[in-house]
């Protein structure tokens, strides 16, 4: 095999990988923005307005 045709094949996997690293890119940035389009539970905010209260009181002493 040559040094040229060993680069090639080089600059190929580059490529493949490259383009491998972007769909994952691009999945990722996919699942992020549908949890981010999520709305936030009730009981969840219900417990962070519970735990807000708990540290205003404890401020408070």
């Amino acid at each position: 095999m040559s040094k040229r045709t060993s680069q090639n094949g080089t600059a190929a996997l580059q490529e493949t990988a490259t383009e491998a690293a972007q769909q994952v890119t691009d999945r990722l940035r996919q699942l992020y923005e549908s949890v981010q389009a999520e709305g936030i539970p009730d009981k969840f905010l219900d417990l962070l307005e519970r735990l807000d209260e708990a540290e205003q009181r404890s401020l408070k002493k």
